[in-house]
């Protein structure tokens, strides 16, 4: 019954969206918070935490940017139904909300400039704009989370989790902290130039997919990026669905993420 239970959680409509578990009665907690960063910009997020959590307990963390996704695609709602259907084990996510505005003067969105470090390399403004969000999301956010969630604080319970844009500020931050996240899930990386980094300086995992219908030209920046990770000593598990640029697919394969790397546990 429960394997046709996680089938049911993980399977596809015709469409491409997820369909949830049918019973789903689990009443979990989402608390969105508002940050004021040092740097003087307004920053959102929020905090998923399954029902029945502990006080003392403390549950592995995934950090999600563009964490907008998880209310705008029905995370909750996907999350809450694997647990009940005992599909997974109990996880926090902490969302960061991407700031999707137009940076004043440029044919941007902070979204793009925040993430993306190549661009900041053209730029001085774009430059502060990436290490002012960079330092936010280390220094302030991470510690938030862990100060108001029963999340660990241990490398090895922490993932990192980003689609596009963020995928790209994923394997930055990968590169520029060794060690504070063990496991990054980026899904469709649009434009990681890490030239520039040297040998990774902790073991680090990665998990890294897009999709045959991508952008043109991407079916020769994947090869080369893994290749890239994997000279600078990371290991990477990489694979290819049969979809493009598309939120629905990344969802999906989230969904198949937590099964594999949170199976239940009585």
């Amino acid at each position: 019954m429960k394997k046709i239970s996680c089938l049911l959680a993980l399977s596809i409509l015709a469409s491409g969206l997820f369909l949830s578990c049918n019973r789903t009665t689990r009443q979990s907690q989402f608390k969105e918070f508002t940050l004021t960063s040092k740097d003087g910009m307004i920053r959102y997020g929020g905090i998923y935490i399954p029902q029945d959590t502990k006080s003392d307990e403390t549950l592995p963390v995934i950090y999600m940017a563009d964490g907008l996704v998880f209310k705008e695609c029905g995370f909750k709602k996907m999350l809450d139904s694997l647990i009940d259907e005992k599909c997974i084990s109990p996880v926090v996510v902490a969302c960061s909300y991407e700031n999707k505005k137009a940076v004043p003067g440029f044919r941007v969105a902070y979204r793009n400039a925040e993430y993306v470090e190549a661009l900041a390399k053209d730029d001085n403004t774009l430059a502060q704009l990436f290490d002012n969000h960079y330092n936010y999301f280390v220094n302030e956010f991470i510690p938030y989370i862990e100060h108001e969630a029963p999340v660990s604080t241990s490398a090895d319970d922490r993932i990192f989790f980003g689609t596009s844009n963020s995928a790209d500020f994923g394997i930055t931050l990968s590169l520029r902290n060794p060690g504070m996240i063990q496991e990054y899930w980026c899904y469709s990386p649009v434009f990681s130039n890490i030239n520039d980094y040297g040998m990774i300086g902790s073991p680090t995992s990665y998990r890294i997919c897009w999709g045959m219908k991508e952008e043109v030209g991407m079916e020769d920046y994947f090869p080369d990026l893994l290749k890239n990770i994997r000279k600078r000593g990371g290991t990477v598990h990489s694979w290819v669905f049969n979809g493009g640029h598309d939120r629905s697919w990344w969802r999906y394969w989230f969904a198949e993420e937590l099964k594999n790397r949170f199976p239940y546990k009585d």
